[in-house]
């Protein structure tokens, strides 16, 4: 079973998941945000755009 929470930013969607975690045995959590910060980590600064300069 997959689950998609989805909302605004801001509006506890890693809280509602975090919350749902213990509940759901086997489960696990994956926040794309967690890529973007990894990505961020790889890329040097002068090789990064934004999203809007596509």
């Amino acid at each position: 079973m997959i689950i998609i929470i989805n909302g605004a930013f801001g509006a506890g969607k890693t809280t509602a998941a975090n919350r749902l975690l213990p509940l759901m045995p086997n489960s696990i959590i994956f926040d794309p945000e967690e890529i973007g910060y990894m990505f961020r980590k790889l890329v040097a600064v002068e090789d990064r755009f934004a999203h809007d300069d596509l």
